[in-house]
């Protein structure tokens, strides 16, 4: 159950989607009218009589494709699959009206549009189709018993045909049953491999900018110790204007603040090297760190309630991504001329939820950004992707939500589990 495409979007190869079924019932419609007038010419050419209505079929069979490129496209594939399946269902119960009934060797072929059905439709449709099959051979075998003359013949080879007749619905039931649940079970790992390759891809951007930040990284470290000895020389000076004094201290801070983001990408690469602390110590810090950058925005902490103990590792990764989430919500805030957050944490079964209420409307926008890189002017517009990408690693869950008031709520649920320490 291969489901191919070309460059130019249309489909490449078979599958079991309902529009390529479509197609091939249309190819194999075809072939049946053609073996169909080469049976009735050999039969014609035995002495056997045929009626008009045995030639009609492989025109009924022509005529019906011809009408199907007519209307191609003018309802949905899966319904429109029905309705071939159930005219193909007919055609073959004409057939078998007319030459031999319930006893016609090939009236198994009635499994075929059961087969389609089950491996192409869902259950309520394929049940649908496997019910009309049935419906068609039991009328062909009631029609077969009621000319029987000596009801005693049944126990002859009528009882031969009655047991074809069950063996019949029995192998419908178990094939419609056994392609839906394969179908199923191949459209959900279809699913997943698409997940997979899409998630690949965001992360081959992920990589390359974590192969850059290592670099920077070491880079930036000689910079920074520059920046803060030069700071520290500049306050010693005897006549330094106020203003200029609180400039220099702002410079000097947050140096400080980007040589701890520093240590924190170092000691992120050695997992086993990370500190261990209270969970809610822990997120004490992430927001008070955060805040050192943004003071401008003020907090509403009236929902950050107190959490029970419990020892977790001290993950860089994690409270890089609260400071990317907690700056996306900034952001919003000062741009809705509201800068102000509220916050919220509480623990449920093992699990910290953590909410972030901004006033910054479209929370599906947001959603969407947190796919690819955004085109902010001020940043990289990472920050949101990377956020994600830290938070599955730890098996937690991001959504953006609209508020009441038509701001937006940042949910993160991280397991506790994930941030167990490994030195207990």
């Amino acid at each position: 159950m291969r489901y191919s495409h070309d460059g130019a979007g249309h489909e490449a190869g078979f599958s079991l989607q309902p529009a390529s079924v479509i197609r091939l019932l249309a190819r194999l419609r075809t072939l049946a009218a053609v073996l169909l007038v080469v049976a009735i010419a050999a039969m014609w050419v035995a002495g056997f009589a045929t009626g008009v209505a045995v030639w009609s079929l492989p025109v009924a069979l022509l005529v019906f494709n011809r009408w199907l490129k007519s209307v191609r496209g003018r309802r949905p594939a899966g319904r429109a699959l029905v309705w071939h399946l159930l005219f193909d269902t007919l055609v073959l119960f004409a057939f078998f009206w007319l030459i031999g009934g319930a006893t016609n060797p090939f009236v198994s072929l009635f499994l075929l549009p059961v087969a389609f059905a089950g491996a192409a439709l869902d259950l309520r449709r394929a049940a649908a189709v496997t019910l009309w099959s049935i419906i068609c051979y039991t009328v062909l075998l009631w029609r077969y018993l009621a000319r029987v003359a000596d009801s005693t013949a049944v126990m002859g080879f009528e009882r031969h045909v009655i047991g074809m007749w069950a063996m019949f619905v029995l192998a419908a039931l178990l094939l419609c049953g056994f392609l839906l649940a394969l179908a199923m079970q191949v459209r959900e790992r279809e699913r997943e491999l698409a997940e997979t390759r899409e998630r690949a891809l965001r992360d081959d951007t992920l990589v390359s900018v974590a192969t850059v930040a290592a670099g920077a990284a070491h880079a930036l470290n000689t910079p920074l110790s520059t920046i803060v000895v030069a700071a520290e020389s500049v306050m010693e000076h005897p006549r330094l204007p106020a203003d200029v004094r609180e400039d220099v201290v702002a410079i000097r801070e947050q140096a400080d603040v980007a040589a701890g983001e520093l240590r924190a990408l170092v000691a992120a690469r050695d997992p086993a090297a990370q500190t261990t602390t209270d969970i809610a110590r822990f997120l004490d810090g992430v927001l008070a760190r955060w805040h050192t950058r943004r003071p401008e925005i003020e907090l509403d902490t009236q929902a950050w309630s107190p959490l029970a103990a419990s020892a977790v590792r001290h993950d860089p990764a994690l409270a890089q991504a609260l400071h990317n989430l907690l700056d996306n919500a900034a952001d919003a805030a000062r741009a809705a001329a509201r800068p102000r957050l509220q916050l919220g944490r509480r623990e449920q079964h093992r699990h910290i939820e953590l909410t972030i209420d901004d006033p910054g409307p479209a929370a599906a926008e947001r959603l969407s950004r947190a796919e690819q890189p955004s085109t902010k002017p001020d940043g990289l517009g990472l920050g949101l992707p990377l956020a994600r990408a830290s938070l599955a690693r730890l098996g937690a869950s991001l959504v953006f939500e609209a508020t009441p008031d038509g701001g937006t709520r940042t949910r993160i649920v991280v397991p506790l589990a994930a941030l167990a320490s490994k030195t207990r």
